[in-house]
């Protein structure tokens, strides 16, 4: 007898809502086809002129047992959602059928295809295939819980989680490519010589082992395996044409295994119960297995494959865990064939053989680079669909589906379907693998490798210098009466992959984690056992010993506190909350934004010299690395240091040539800041800003300077930018012209020109007395903080030799803040008429400016 009753519910085609008139089952024992209940409802005619009437129906049992209670009376109307959410009636069943292998329950042996009238067949009572053969029992979802309850209790007993393996990739990388027997046939050979030379002792060893050379690829091809499959390995029935060649025999398959695997699993299976699952066939898998556990001690037969998983571009955590996963990790390569499953640690591939990558999976969608021109392959593929139905659904009304995860029934038209797809994914993986075997990819890439390093130009030097001094060599060569050793061969295959030994690491901290919690929730729950508030808290909340919870929390602690912006790496026109990228930072618990905000700690670019880069670096205190840094964070599941990532720093300070200096017009626009008074360079880098008073003699600069159209030049893209010293470099948002009269509203820096050659000459003073005004000696302090400009070209070196003893004097006075006009006049050289001409003249360009100056005014009384 069965220790829980079984819940009937009414079909969800009954004509609600109904009337239960009467109880029908006298018997407490019933059997199948037995009345249970009589119901009434209103039935209303097609006919707009007919009347309702009342009508009647009977509902009938559909399992055999003894009825335990009724959970409805007669008289009691029925709705349709109150039948959905309360059984009618228990009844107590001798036996469930809730195992079930080949049609015949495994616990009574009664025949599941029986149907009848009712259109129920027992068979559908238990569809939840959870075992790793594709031939094993069927169960139901209460037999389901209860195995999966057994096995948590066993695991925590022995300190145990639950750990999902993938093959390809992830412990191996495999390969069909003839090349690769080939390779370690040379190295056989070869090792096989040097052991009979060692033998022989002989004396010409050492000349004959310089000439023996060894394959390059031998020393990390020593540790392949190999086996061979027959011509199903393929997927589909060898055909006629390439496939021919291997009818007979099928392809070798050689499978590396990552370094560091024997640690690993031996290492993980005692703090996890192994399970393999892999996109391959079971004849493969099978074989791989036997090369990584050959005694079958870490995985013990827990084998599922392709074969049995129902679907060939979807992983279904359901398939072995149909109820409860917060005890289960997965380690794999792809994370779209898991849908992004809490429970998955992601794997840096393995790609050993260079360029072969997963040789299981090429009717997969290709995996794209983590870039915002891409959104996540969350989604399955159409036409495919989980064999394992969701186990929290609602329980199903109709008592001909007594469990509550029944599956959906299939149309023969969809099934045929489904069957045509399959069969194309398969031969698209046949003919990738043909394709391996005849176009043998590693010789090629061994080849272009050995060219790259023997016969490449080298840097600087053209092709055909390289072939004028090959052919040059070449004939020395063959002048020479011993030719020259031919280059060692370069390895395409390395053995350098650590990444086993950083996953478990971290598989080993979501175990700690797991039990750590485990054990104080254990040791509160014995505290609280018998007392009220036990009682009172009858809900209990979702335990912390949870891997949903712990993996999520561990990698959202990669980036935690991190504020990203990116920088040429999301489009304009995509929105970029929807992007990959965006979304994968999130995940690893760092903040996005758009703009430059006080937040951002880190400035993510594609590429240098972007106004948010130049921006950031300004302000100071942000990290601006290159988008690499970020790939390596959430591939490795750490926070990698960011000096290894970081953009080159700002170029220094122009020596020489302010022409130099590195600002476009769209930074200028952006209001990017330039500060040219620091760094290296220029005569006079110690002189302050304040030193000058630009107050003064702003309006008379920016006069002079909209005197030439010679300050302009065009750069290489066309564009005329203004030729200035480092003084003309500000924050403003544009570049102002002053094509109206001067207010005294200014902005916080301006802009500032200096006089041109082309004004000078205008003005018709000779440099020695342009020189000697009060305006011209200002400009000369400030052009001397940076160095000679060339906008000063018509001024010769010998002149400014000349003049430094009464500059140095006036630029201390000005340092002394000595504002008497009249000393600076006398320390001068210049007569005060040619002052008063030049000023005369800057007033008639500006076209009565200084009219409305009252700076200018100023000045002009000060100056006389």
């Amino acid at each position: 007898m069965a220790s829980s009753a079984t819940e009937l519910y009414l079909p969800p085609s009954l004509p609600f809502p109904i009337k239960i008139v009467s109880i029908d089952a006298s018997d407490s024992v019933v059997q199948r086809g037995t009345r249970l209940l009589t119901y009434s409802f209103v039935h209303v005619p097609a006919q707009a002129d007919a009347q309702p009437e009342a009508r009647f129906g009977t509902w009938d049992s559909a399992i055999d047992g003894t009825i335990q209670a009724w959970k409805v009376r007669p008289g009691e109307v029925v709705s349709q959602r109150k039948a959905k959410d309360r059984p009618v009636v228990l009844v107590l069943e001798e036996c469930k059928h809730g195992m079930q292998i080949s049609g015949l329950c495994v616990l009574c042996g009664k025949d599941m295809t029986n149907s009848d009238y009712i259109g129920f067949a027992d068979s559908s009572r238990a569809h939840i295939q959870m075992t790793h053969s594709a031939n094993g029992p069927l169960v139901s979802l209460e037999e389901a819980q209860r195995l999966e309850k057994e096995t948590a209790e066993d695991l925590l007993k022995s300190r145990k989680l639950s750990l999902i393996v993938d093959l390809d990739q992830t412990i191996v990388h495999a390969t069909v490519d003839p090349t690769v027997g080939e390779w370690r046939s040379e190295g056989a050979a070869w090792k096989a010589r040097q052991a009979h030379k060692k033998n022989t002792d002989s004396d010409d060893s050492d000349d004959s082992e310089s000439e023996d050379e060894c394959n390059p690829n031998w020393e990390a091809l020593e540790d392949v395996g190999e086996f061979r499959l027959g011509p199903e390995s393929f997927g589909v029935p060898s055909g006629k044409g390439k496939s021919k060649m291997m009818e007979n025999d099928g392809p070798v398959y050689y499978i590396k295994r990552r370094p560091g695997w024997q640690e690993f699993l031996e290492d993980m299976a005692t703090k996890y119960q192994m399970h393999v699952y892999t996109m391959g066939t079971r004849a493969y898998a099978e074989q791989v297995c036997a090369l990584i556990d050959p005694t079958g001690k870490v995985f013990g037969g827990r084998l599922l494959s392709r074969d049995e998983s129902g679907s060939l571009t979807q992983k279904s955590l359901q398939r072995l865990f149909p109820c409860d996963t917060s005890m289960v990790v997965i380690i794999d390569d792809r994370a779209d064939v898991w849908e992004w499953s809490p429970n998955l640690i992601k794997v840096v591939p393995y790609d050993f053989f260079v360029g072969i990558g997963d040789i299981n999976s090429a009717f997969l969608p290709k995996i794209e680079p983590l870039t915002p021109l891409t959104t996540p392959g969350l989604t399955p593929p159409k036409g495919t669909a989980k064999t394992v139905p969701s186990v929290h659904s609602p329980p199903l009304a109709d008592p001909a589906q007594l469990s509550p995860s029944s599956p959906t029934p299939v149309s023969p038209a969809a099934a045929a379907e489904a069957e045509l797809t399959e069969k194309a994914m398969l031969t698209q993986n046949t003919i990738a693998l043909e394709a391996q075997v005849e176009e043998r990819p590693l010789a090629k890439k061994q080849e272009e490798l050995q060219v790259a390093s023997d016969g490449t130009p080298g840097a600087g030097e053209s092709p055909g210098e390289s072939e004028a001094a090959a052919s040059e060599d070449k004939a020395a060569n063959s002048k020479s009466p011993t030719p020259e050793k031919p280059h060692r061969k370069a390895a395409l295959l390395k053995n350098d992959d650590n990444e086993l030994q950083r996953l478990g690491k971290l598989l080993d901290e979501v175990h700690r984690r797991f039990f750590t919690a485990y054990e104080a929730r254990r040791l509160k729950d014995t505290a609280k056992a018998g007392s009220s508030s036990r009682r009172r808290n009858s809900i209990k909340p979702k335990p912390a010993y949870d891997v949903t919870l712990i993996i999520p929390r561990i990698r959202t602690e990669v980036l935690e506190g991190v504020h990203i912006l990116f920088s040429s790496v999301i489009p304009l026109d995509t929105p970029p909350e929807g992007t990959e990228i965006w979304r994968m930072a999130r995940m690893f618990g760092a903040n996005c934004s758009t703009e430059l905000t006080a937040e951002v700690t880190h400035v993510v670019a594609a590429k240098r010299g972007t106004v948010k880069v130049d921006a950031a670096r300004k302000r100071g205190g942000i990290k601006i690395v290159w988008l690499a840094w970020f790939t390596d964070c959430i591939a490795l599941w750490q926070r990698q240091d960011e000096a290894a990532y970081l953009l080159d720093d700002a170029p220094a300070a122009p020596t020489t040539d302010p022409l130099d200096v590195p600002a476009s017009a769209e930074e200028v626009a952006d209001g990017e800041e330039w500060d040219g008074a620091q760094g290296e360079g220029g005569a006079n880098t110690d002189l302050a800003l304040d030193a000058i008073n630009w107050n003064d003699i702003n309006d008379e600069v920016d006069a002079a300077m909209n005197e030439s159209d010679d300050g302009e030049e065009e750069d290489g893209d066309g564009r005329s930018e203004s030729v200035m010293s480092e003084e003309d470099w500000s924050d403003d948002a544009s570049v102002q012209t002053n094509s109206g009269p001067s207010t005294p509203t200014r902005l916080k820096r301006k802009r500032l020109r200096s006089i041109t050659p082309s004004s000078d000459g205008m003005n018709g003073n000779s440099t020695r007395e342009a020189l000697g005004s009060p305006l011209a000696k200002r400009k000369k302090v400030a052009a001397e903080r940076t160095g000679y400009s060339k906008l000063k070209e018509a001024i010769s070196a010998d002149d400014l030799r000349n003049e430094d003893l009464t500059v140095s004097a006036g630029k201390q006075r000005s340092l002394e803040g000595d504002g008497d006009g009249a000393e600076e006049a006398q320390v001068s050289s210049p007569s005060r008429a040619s002052d008063e001409e030049m000023q005369e003249e800057d007033d008639e360009d500006e076209d009565g400016e200084d009219d409305d100056d009252f700076l200018a005014r100023e000045l002009e009384e000060e100056w006389g």
